[in-house]
């Protein structure tokens, strides 16, 4: 796909209404040329000018003019023309990377998901490792969808642990060793030849949740990601707050110890995340006498129904959840917190023991969501990283002197 050559004057006018047109376009999906007259506030001449060369270019083509509602309609003289923007012109790929799964999703530019592949893959021990499964992984999910190489438009990943301001680097990973001071969009961008962004996977899922999820009406919300590690993602106004060094929502490592604080034990786990997570469940389930649960899944699920002892277990990680969240509650205020991760097959029974927990300890307890993207969030998340620099891309490639 070319792009028209830039020069100044009126070559670089005629590009920047090019790009008003195709942000008008990609804002409504499809329109006739009137409507983009009205929505940019060009005349129609230059509207009209500004189509004929994104059709050039690839990313505007003609649509079928019999979906339209109006079809049926008699017209008199010529129809006018449907214009549509292309979201198959290019791709996108988002990516949860954890110590033992990748999961690659990708769509096209109005984020609708066309492939994805999950991997299930031995402890990724070195940057080396990492790449080549995160590489095949992606080749695989590309080869499913049909989609060349070239098609590639941005690459977002989702990663455990702490990620510079500039979306580069994970720069501290307790939980994973060898991931620490990692430059992994780098190292990626230089095999896939696309621009890569990565973040924290928490904030990706809270980012899916504010996209496409429960969170998609509230501008003042807190994700918690619950299952064997603990994590929290904070929008603040609808914008995410990351914090000074990138560790905001942590709470994972919140030591909740009246005496012998524990820190940041040999495994990499905090305290609070070690004393509630999936694995401490099912140790707290056999310790009381359920010996035929083979893991914390069949735990939570019979948490789920009603049964005991699961119902006690969860009740107790409910009392150890509240003790650490209290204050984060105090100094946010959310208006919503989505709780996200396995966590969530315990269904009513972990909402019923937070909210009474949580009522204890905290002056005011806010709405309480399951999510309901289950183990899609981060992906998704990592989806709409990638579209939003593809996006800026496909602006300014048109609006931009130096592009």
């Amino acid at each position: 796909m070319t792009q028209s050559g830039l020069g100044g004057g009126p070559q670089l006018l005629r590009l920047m209404n090019c790009a008003a047109v195709l942000h008008a376009l990609r804002d409504t999906g499809s329109a006739r040329v009137t409507e983009l007259v009205t929505a940019t506030g060009l005349s129609r001449p230059t509207v009209t000018a500004a189509v004929s060369t994104l059709i050039d270019d690839g990313w505007v083509e003609e649509a079928d003019s019999s979906d339209s509602s109006e079809a049926s309609s008699p017209r008199m003289g010529r129809p006018a023309r449907i214009l549509r923007f292309r979201a198959d012109a290019r791709h996108v790929v988002g990516i949860d990377v954890g110590p033992h799964k990748i999961y690659c999703a990708v769509a096209d530019l109005n984020g609708a998901i066309v492939a994805h592949v999950r991997r299930a893959v031995e402890p990724l021990s070195s940057p080396a490792d990492l790449l080549e499964h995160v590489e095949t992984t992606i080749g695989l999910a590309m080869a499913e969808a049909s989609i060349p190489p070239s098609s590639l438009a941005a690459v977002g990943v989702g990663t455990p642990g702490i990620v510079d301001e500039q979306h580069e680097s994970v720069v501290q990973v307790p939980s994973v060793p060898g991931w620490s001071s990692l430059e992994l969009a780098r190292l990626l961008r230089k095999n896939l030849g696309c621009p890569v962004q990565i973040e924290n996977d928490v904030n990706l899922a809270v980012m899916a949740e504010r996209w496409d999820g429960v969170g998609s009406d509230v501008d003042d919300l807190v994700l918690v990601q619950w299952g064997s590690r603990l994590g929290a993602a904070v929008l603040v106004q609808g914008n995410l707050h990351r914090g000074a060094h990138g560790a905001a929502g942590e709470i994972g490592f919140v030591d909740v110890e009246d005496e012998d604080p524990q820190g940041i034990r040999p495994d990499g786990q905090g305290p609070l995340e070690a004393s509630i997570g999936t694995s401490w469940i099912l140790r707290r389930a056999r310790s009381l006498g359920d010996h035929h649960s083979p893991d914390a899944v069949a735990v939570l699920k019979a948490a789920a129904a009603g049964e005991e002892p699961a119902l006690t277990v969860i009740d107790e990680a409910c009392t150890h959840f509240a003790r650490g969240f209290a204050p984060v509650l105090a100094a946010l205020d959310p208006e919503l917190v989505i709780i996200g991760g396995g966590i969530t097959l315990a269904e009513g029974a972990i909402v019923e023991g937070i909210q009474r927990h949580l009522g204890a300890r905290a002056l005011v307890v806010p709405r309480l969501e399951l999510s309901t993207l289950g183990d899609d969030a981060v992906a998704l998340g990592a989806v709409r990283l990638a579209l939003t620099e593809a996006e800026k891309r496909l602006l300014d490639a048109y609006a931009s002197p130096g592009a």
